[in-house]
């Protein structure tokens, strides 16, 4: 059984108080609390459910229920039904492989899966290398890795932070490795961008560690944006959440956007990009059909689906109010499943750390009898 309770009231602890009111036996308790609440709510929570992890971090929004919302604090209790392990990960941007043996413990305690496991993450950055070392253990569990990057406000961009029973730390991650005991725990995530462009173009040249793409085809990779789409440099980083790029890797696109211009005509984008990827443009015109198809799909794989966890990136969900679509999207959502969600700055999906995407993960019972989500 899966819980979600809202709190908003006349004061902070009024609104933790509604938020918990019909939590009974928490295994596990993840929370989504407004920016500057942090510590208190992560307070909150430590003392409340003592001896039971507890992690959450701050949004700016969450959606659940079929709305867009701006709680004092929206928590998810998962109650009967699973097995859970969790942790932290700290010093992200040194080496995270420092905290590898702690994790393969943890993901050990919870067995191999079979469409019955998760690897749910929050994070503040760093994320590829993240990706990477979590999957090196991960991969020999057949266990998904979803998650996202935690996002507070544009004035926070890289100094967003996260919270573990109690304490709330920046450059870390915080961590679930979930299975459940009576049925499945199937992940996605939903891109709304279709390839534009049909030359490729070729990274020629990068900063990673910087996540710059200085030259695509040994050109500025400004000039090869400003020609492609038609728009001055001073009007890429906004025209960009439109039509950003799609890295190729076989048969998928994943959207990497543009978060800076620098003078020398080099781009500062939110994914790493890496020296000879292949490059696409992509465009958001058939946003609203590909919404259509994610519930359709969604519906028929999973006939027993009882909750959703969601990840929203800000930049779609600023497109989206751009075109008076967030509504829709969150009504969308609820036809699949009850659910909730935060919106984040970045998304992590089994190997790779995307932009301006939505990630899912779908809970099912074994069959149509069972209890799930209140």
């Amino acid at each position: 059984m899966i819980k979600v309770g809202r709190g908003q009231g006349a004061t902070l602890e009024e609104s933790l108080e509604q938020a918990v009111a019909e939590f009974r036996s928490p295994q596990f308790v993840l929370y989504f609390s407004r920016p500057g609440m942090l510590d208190r709510v992560s307070a909150f929570f430590a003392r409340r459910y003592e001896g039971i992890p507890t992690m959450g971090l701050c949004s700016v929004c969450v959606l659940h229920g079929g709305a867009v919302d701006e709680p004092d604090v929206l928590a998810i209790a998962f109650e009967e039904g699973f097995q859970i392990s969790c942790g932290i990960i700290h010093d992200l941007d040194e080496c995270p492989v420092q905290h590898v043996y702690r994790f393969e413990q943890d993901v050990k305690s919870i067995g191999k899966g079979n469409e019955d496991a998760v690897c749910l993450e929050y994070c503040t950055g760093n994320e590829e290398m993240l990706v990477t070392t979590l999957n090196a253990v991960l991969d020999r569990f057949a266990i998904p890795l979803m998650g996202s990057t935690a996002f507070e406000s544009v004035d926070h961009m890289g100094r967003a932070q996260v919270a573990y029973n109690g304490g709330v730390y920046g450059n870390a991650c915080i961590y679930a490795i979930i299975r459940s005991l009576h049925g499945k725990i199937r992940t996605y995530y939903e891109n709304i961008y279709e390839r534009t462009d049909l030359r490729l173009h070729q990274v020629t040249k990068v900063d990673t560690a910087h996540r710059r793409l200085i030259e695509l085809d040994g050109r500025p990779a400004a000039d090869v944006y400003c020609d492609t789409v038609q728009v001055s440099r001073d009007e890429i980083v906004k025209t960009n959440s439109r039509y950003p790029f799609g890295r190729l890797l076989g048969k998928k696109i994943y959207v990497s956007d543009v978060a800076e211009v620098l003078p020398d005509g080099s781009l500062c984008c939110n994914k790493r990009l890496n020296p000879n990827d292949a490059l696409c443009f992509l465009d958001y015109g058939r946003y609203r059909a590909i919404a259509q198809e994610t519930v359709e799909r969604l519906q028929q794989e999973n006939p027993n689906r009882y909750f959703m966890l969601t990840g929203d990136c800000i930049h779609r969900y600023w497109l989206y109010e751009d075109e008076h679509f967030t509504a829709e999207h969150a009504k969308n959502l609820l036809k699949i499943s009850p659910y909730a969600g935060s919106v984040c700055g970045g998304e992590q999906y089994h190997h790779q750390h995307i932009n301006q995407s939505l990630v899912l993960i779908v809970f099912s019972h074994d069959s149509k009898e069972g209890e799930g989500a209140e």
